[in-house]
């Protein structure tokens, strides 16, 4: 149990300093104009949902958890949003690849997420409509901080660093916390899960899409570890992957007011992942 709680300590220190780059950065695109409308425009622009799986196939889950968070302050389309999600592997990715048996099976995985991601973030950005923010204004009362600085203040090291430092930290104990719940939960349930999933056949992307969901890097490596067991398939591990997104979406629903668009998303991510594991199981039966 304890080896649990410290895993969890683990990956949130781990995404940390990705958190805390990210909106260090921001800060320095609050006090450079040109810089920020780029940015903007990247965001916002053609490349966004291509950059966005790009990015996601690192395996770090601190990427998918800014996506979510700079979602939540308006910076990110949906669109590109689930392009960072699909993509995302978080753990398994490098359990696959340390594994001779599993080896060969990662370019399809890379693959896979990368087109499925890139496809599905052009195709609902086509249908977001929502305006984007251009400016940094993080809200406590919904789940973020929000602060205006004034030039001068920026100048100052502490200045600069404070709020970015102080929001990695809130963002830091939160993802701990939530870490440390579900790592426990899987911890216990692990074997009944694992029994469940090699008895369910073709429906194994309807149960692994829905570990997929768990936000949790366990989820991750209890996928890729079912894998390369063989007690679930190919199409079952990317039903799983695709619908995890490590953290990110208990940053989601962290957000206050928000509890309907958070589920639709949560609903959306489950019906891409189990969509894409069905129809690799009847390519599978097809070939």
């Amino acid at each position: 149990m304890w080896e649990t709680i410290l895993d969890a300590l683990i990956d949130s220190a781990i995404a940390a300093p990705f958190l805390l780059a990210i909106y260090l950065l921001i800060e320095w695109l609050e006090s450079n104009s040109k810089a920020k409308a780029k940015t903007v425009r990247l965001l916002n622009g053609k490349l966004a949902p291509l950059v966005a799986s790009g990015v996601g196939l690192v395996p770090q889950c601190g990427f998918s958890v800014m996506a979510a968070d700079l979602y939540c302050q308006r910076f990110l389309k949906l669109g590109t949003l689930v392009a960072f999600f699909v993509a995302t592997s978080d753990e398994a990715l490098p359990i696959l690849l340390t594994n001779v048996k599993t080896l060969p099976v990662v370019w399809i995985v890379l693959l896979v997420k990368v087109l499925y991601a890139v496809v599905i973030g052009y195709a609902i950005n086509l249908f977001d409509k929502r305006s984007l923010a251009a400016t940094y204004q993080l809200d406590d009362e919904h789940g973020c901080c929000h602060h205006e600085m004034s030039d001068a203040s920026r100048r100052t090291f502490w200045g600069f660093v404070k709020h970015p430092l102080l929001h990695t930290l809130k963002i830091f104990a939160y993802i701990f916390v939530v870490n440390a719940v579900f790592g426990l939960l899987l911890y216990y349930f692990e074997q009944p899960i694992t029994d469940f999933a090699a008895n369910l056949g073709g429906a194994q992307s309807l149960f692994t899409a829905l570990i997929g969901l768990v936000p949790n890097c366990a989820s991750s490596v209890i996928l890729a570890g079912m894998y390369t067991e063989g007690i679930v398939s190919l199409p079952a591990l990317l039903a799983g992957l695709v619908s995890n997104s490590g953290i990110a979406l208990a940053i989601l629903f962290r957000q206050k007011g928000e509890l309907k668009r958070n589920v639709l998303i949560l609903l959306l991510m489950y019906f891409l992942g189990a969509l894409c594991g069905v129809v690799g199981w009847l390519f599978t039966l097809i070939i």
